[in-house]
């Protein structure tokens, strides 16, 4: 079986024997796509990707592999490769930024009538993100932290319901805070480091982007 980067199996962890028709946006090379075709025979897969290079490389892979017949591909942006009679009931978005990832939702929520669980992973502006996704009516599932290559990645589970979250929650994850690993302490301890920085040298002209890093600085405090 493939072996999976630190952060690609931190995703795949998320996939279970539930999920029946997945896509895959963003595949790139397609490794995460071949990994969960192989290890659930019986999850459809869909791999898609806006970068023509990428999905051809894909392609190359899922044919060295004999899947061709497993997994389908697909080269356009997000969700506007999904069809009707696909019935998508998961989605897997890695590596994108968060500003993208609400964009691809927000503006294709047609495209989520099935759609019971989205397993996402980005590492800009978590609080956007959080708070973005579940006001589309998904809540958040589970949260993991995985460290690869010294780097310190988040993976964001949503399913289809509904809850409320107070801001701390947001910015830093409830899952995550009830957790509380060595991850967790390791990550913010290093954010609090940076605010900290950027409130000493930001414009005083900003005032009020520097009054949320201030408390933002606040929540970093009291946790760590």
């Amino acid at each position: 079986m493939n072996r999976l980067s630190c952060r690609l199996a931190a995703v795949a962890s998320f996939i279970d024997n539930n999920d029946k028709v997945m896509i895959d946006i963003g595949c790139d090379h397609a490794l995460l796509s071949i990994f969960l075709a192989k290890r659930y025979p019986n999850l459809k897969v869909i791999a898609s990707d806006i970068n023509k290079n990428a999905l051809q490389g894909a392609i190359n892979n899922i044919k060295k592999n004999n899947l061709e017949v497993r997994i389908e591909t697909r080269l356009g942006k997000g969700l506007d490769v999904l069809k009707e009679e696909d019935k998508i009931d998961t989605i897997i978005i890695s590596g994108m930024g968060a500003n993208t990832i609400v964009g691809m939702l927000k503006y294709s929520r047609n495209k989520l009538i099935n759609v019971n669980k989205i397993i996402v992973q980005s590492n800009t502006d978590l609080y956007f993100l959080r708070k973005n996704i579940t006001s589309i009516n998904y809540y958040i599932a589970d949260e993991l932290l995985v460290k690869d290559n010294g780097i310190i990645y988040t993976v964001i589970v949503f399913k289809k319901g509904k809850k409320r979250y107070a801001y701390k929650q947001l910015y830093l994850g409830p899952v995550l805070l009830e957790k509380k690993d060595t991850l967790f302490k390791e990550k913010y301890r290093k954010d609090l480091n940076t605010l900290k920085m950027i409130v000493k040298n930001i414009d005083e002209g900003h005032y009020w982007y520097k009054l949320k890093l201030k408390k933002n600085i606040r929540i970093l405090e009291k946790i760590i």
